[in-house]
């Protein structure tokens, strides 16, 4: 079994492109993606399984299981890019069993709560009555026609680490310690895994803003980590290296190597890309 985690974060955000959107929109506080945002999430989920697929077929053990896992901000910019990931990856693979492509909604991985007034936890409330209605909808409706095109599992049963958004106001080091915590709470338990299943891969996708970003990414590094200007849909890739396995012949990457740390280390071969998006002028 191999662990590959995702960082990502979400697309262009409409409030940044339509100055009249704060003005006329109930929740101003929760804006959508625009179009080319969505596009944009769509294409990093194809990128996603493109570069998998390469680790994939340049190992041995080719006849190999792949399990996808997103989590994301329950804001709607990073749902909505969450969904297009998930899009994205099944457009590169129509025949990929649904159970193998896991959402979750995470609020640990929200925004950093910076802005004037709290944000009301009503939102996590309205994702997961959103998808509620992707995944059961009524019969012969609009919904139903929806239905047939979710490509993606909603893990309903899944305990969030946090089932609050972070408290307002909220520090710059209370949002780092949150992101630390969150890192560790989820990808903690799939390293523990990792024996179980030799020919099983898990690659896990964390869908989040871009202070959280690298906030997440710096908990790679244990903290001390750069940090970036992070893009629309920037991809982070850390893979998880088992301590007794030598990666260094196989991988040009940031080495995260650990001395205290007696299972293994994160390393980390594409840092806050965006080559994938290029041809479609992405903007900050």
């Amino acid at each position: 079994m191999s662990l590959t985690l995702f960082i990502i974060r979400h697309g262009e955000r409409a409030d940044l492109v339509d100055p009249k959107f704060r003005d006329t929109s109930p929740t101003p506080y929760d804006t959508p993606l625009t179009p080319k945002g969505k596009r944009q999430a769509k294409r990093t989920g194809a990128y996603i399984h493109d570069i998998q697929l390469e680790t994939v077929v340049k190992d041995i053990n080719y006849q190999r299981k792949v399990e996808y896992i997103i989590y994301t901000s329950p804001f709607l910019r990073t749902v909505e890019t969450a969904i297009g990931i998930a899009e994205g990856i099944t457009s590169n693979q129509p025949n990929l069993p649904i159970g193998s492509l896991q959402f979750r909604i995470e609020p640990a991985l929200a925004d950093l709560h910076y802005h004037k007034k709290a944000i009301p936890n009503s939102i996590i409330d309205s994702r997961v009555k959103e998808l509620c209605l992707l995944t059961q909808p009524d019969q012969d409706t609009e919904q139903d026609q929806q239905k047939s095109q979710l490509c993606f599992k909603v893990d309903f049963e899944y305990a969030p680490i946090s089932t609050k958004l972070p408290p307002h106001p909220e520090g710059m080091m209370d949002a780092l310690a949150r992101c630390s915590n969150a890192f560790e709470k989820i990808t903690i338990p799939f390293i523990e895994r990792l024996c179980q299943d030799p020919l099983k891969d898990i690659v896990l996708i964390l869908v989040t803003h871009g202070w959280c970003f690298n906030a997440i990414q710096s908990s790679c590094f244990k903290g001390s980590g750069p940090w970036f200007d992070v893009r629309y849909c920037a991809v982070t890739r850390a893979r998880w290296v088992p301590k007794d396995e030598n990666s260094e012949n196989i991988y040009n990457t940031e080495d995260t190597f650990d001395d205290n740390n007696s299972t293994g280390k994160w390393i980390l071969d594409i840092i806050a890309n965006v080559e994938h998006l290029k041809s479609m002028s992405v903007v900050l």
